[in-house]
């Protein structure tokens, strides 16, 4: 029995939560389309791309309309990270698809382990617009993270939400309207030049994904806004941890 359809329930959720909560959907659909989907490692990624765009860029289409987003540390961001996303591309021709799926899962739990024992020690000091200058220290992490864009369709978000919530002081909402666009002309970015290299991706999947996702990352910023502070956070780390967890247990061998 086919299971194409399942990418349309799947797309809603995975872009509802990530638009939520600000981690990339990648982390989410490489399970999905490997595990379910049963697609290889390759076309996966390719295929993962593809679907957030369409989820990415619609949750940023959300956050630019209400006003959620600061766009000049996001375009500064989404600059910077153009120029890591052509090296993870490459370097996912060159590299074993377990142990980058399984590396994957590590830096996803430890970046909420990170999270989780990181103290809130300024929540009424919390702000919604950084300026660039207060920016600029990070910028090369969003290279940096950027790598793995292009290597493994994750999104920077899972990364720079800690960065900007931490760091810079941002409120949950803030940052993960940044990340939003970031990840979103990432994803665009990533997924081109996969396709320049002669990679495809699974069509009768993404055309499934496409509604759900276009759905979910609109609904996605509208919660954000009605949810606690507090509690975005706990969900962004129980979320990056059970991703890690199965990526680092369930994904190698898998396929």
């Amino acid at each position: 029995m086919s299971v194409e359809w399942t990418a349309l329930p799947a797309g809603f959720i995975i872009a509802t939560l990530a638009t939520l909560v600000g981690f990339g959907g990648g982390i989410l659909w490489m399970p999905f389309l490997i595990l379910v989907a049963r697609l290889d490692p390759t076309q996966a990624v390719v295929t993962s791309l593809v679907i957030q765009v369409g989820g990415m860029g619609s949750g940023s289409l959300a956050v630019i309309k209400a006003k959620k987003a600061d766009l000049r540390p996001s375009l500064t961001l989404s600059a910077c990270a153009f120029l890591g996303v052509p090296i993870g591309v490459w370097l996912s021709r060159v590299v074993s698809a377990d142990s980058l799926v399984f590396l994957l899962g590590v830096l996803s739990l430890t970046m909420a382990l990170v999270f989780v024992y990181t103290q809130d020690d300024f929540e009424n000091s919390v702000v919604s617009q950084v300026s660039l200058r207060q920016t600029a220290p990070y910028l090369w992490l969003s290279t940096l993270f950027a790598i793995l864009t292009g290597l493994l369709s994750m999104g920077v978000g899972d990364f720079l939400v800690p960065i900007l919530r931490n760091r810079l002081r941002m409120t949950m909402e803030s940052a993960m309207s940044a990340c939003l666009i970031v990840m979103a002309m990432n994803a665009a970015l990533a997924a081109i030049l996969h396709l320049m290299i002669g990679e495809t991706f699974a069509t009768n999947l993404v055309l499934w994904a496409i509604p759900g996702v276009l759905l979910g990352g609109q609904i996605g910023p509208r919660l954000a806004g009605r949810i606690p502070d507090q509690t975005l956070k706990e969900i962004f780390i129980y979320g990056l941890s059970l991703a890690g967890i199965h990526m680092m247990f369930n994904m190698p061998g898998s396929h």
